[in-house]
């Protein structure tokens, strides 16, 4: 099965006469910049057929009040990704079929596809999947099938392999896998084995083995991180809760290091430009933050409270900007900046940008604005 994260709560009002019995949201939601200023997140709507879609356009966020329903058949936990300004990535497991369905939009081939109300198939037989873009006209996508990670690319004008196919990556996993790039021709990709060990395997110029990068035991899924060429970070969490950090220095991994720190799901991790790291998580309801300065770590610093859902960050690139997103216990969508020189709209407060009890109002869903070729609500 995909691990989704859920709230359940009773609406009140017109909502509640309406719906007649509690909602369940998916707290599992993903969030990708296609270029500066441009914010676009998705999440399962509780139709359970489409996705629930909001987007910042760098002076406020549309739509207004409400959000898009982005049709898409048996919706899962979404992972987005963009190869250029004007394009986005929507990839899902299906609950029923555990295949992997595929979506996307693309201001030069007119608004959505493969069309407005379909998705496409890829197959897989998988449980979880990632994607992550690396080029221009590239999309790679890494799955959990079994206890094994399998893998699907497109390349320009196709899919490798083809159809339904995937290309097996072997291993022994009880993680779901984590992937990243550090730029065109490269992928990594992390997990964490049976036995509690961290594994590591690489495309480049080759397939490489799988390489196991020792301490441990570690647990949950690892995250991998890259602030440029040569450099990879690598993140897991100890039986206790405390972050576990490694890095490759372009020639080496140095120690294993310990942030401290006590979650259940590995934290968020951004780098603003080379040498900076944020780091993101949930500790209880709060989140919580913690980065490199580029010559020593600064300790954990407490933000806003009351959330359901693990956060979600986006870093400007360049600029000492974040982004953060998390859905609320009560349901609500909200959000928080790192302006640079303080967090706004305060350092433990954030801005409310809809309910996810009910996204799309009181009317028929079907009936909604929708995204139009430009990026425009029509």
């Amino acid at each position: 099965m995909v691990y989704t994260r859920e709230v359940s709560l009773l609406l009140s009002g017109l909502a509640a006469a309406v719906v007649g019995a509690d909602i369940r949201i998916d707290t599992d939601f993903s969030a990708v910049s296609w270029a500066d200023p441009r914010v676009d997140i998705f999440g399962v709507g509780p139709d359970e057929s489409s996705l629930w879609h909001k987007f910042w356009t760098g002076y406020d966020w549309q739509p207004r009040g409400g959000f898009e329903r982005v049709p898409a058949a048996e919706a899962g936990p979404p992972s987005t990704s963009s190869w250029y300004e004007g394009r986005l990535d929507v990839v899902y497991v299906n609950a029923s079929g555990s295949n992997v369905l595929h979506k996307y939009y693309d201001d030069a081939w007119g608004g959505w596809g493969p069309s407005w109300e379909d998705v496409e198939d890829l197959g897989g037989n998988v449980t979880f999947v990632t994607s992550t873009s690396r080029s221009p006209d590239r999309l790679d996508l890494v799955g959990r099938s079994g206890d094994s990670y399998v893998f699907k690319a497109w390349i320009h004008e196709g899919w490798l392999p083809s159809g339904k196919e995937w290309q097996t990556f072997g291993g022994d996993f009880a993680s779901d896998p984590a992937i990243a790039s550090w730029g065109p021709g490269r992928l990594d990709v992390v997990g964490i084995s049976k036995d509690g060990s961290l594994e590591h395997r690489y495309y480049q110029h080759g397939l490489s083995n799988w390489e196991t990068l020792g301490d441990g035991p570690f647990h949950g899924t690892p995250r991998i991180t890259s602030w440029g060429e040569n450099r990879l970070d690598i993140w897991a969490l100890g039986e206790d809760g405390e972050l576990n950090h490694l890095f490759w220095d372009g020639t080496q991994y140095q120690a294993w290091e310990s942030l401290g720190g006590n979650f259940t799901e590995i934290p968020q991790v951004v780098h603003w430009e080379a040498g900076k790291i944020d780091i993101v998580g949930k500790d209880g309801d709060t989140f919580v933050l913690k980065n490199y300065d580029g010559f020593n770590w600064n300790g954990w610093y407490n933000l806003a409270s009351s959330f359901a859902s693990e956060p979600v960050v986006l870093a400007k690139q360049g600029e000492n900007f974040l982004t953060v997103l998390g859905i609320d216990n009560q349901g609500g969508l909200r959000s928080q900046i790192w302006s640079g020189y303080d967090w706004q709209p305060g350092p433990h407060e954030t801005w409310y940008l809809g309910d996810l009890a009910w996204p799309y109002g009181l009317s028929d869903v079907k009936n909604q604005k929708t995204l139009g070729p430009a990026g425009e609500l029509k």
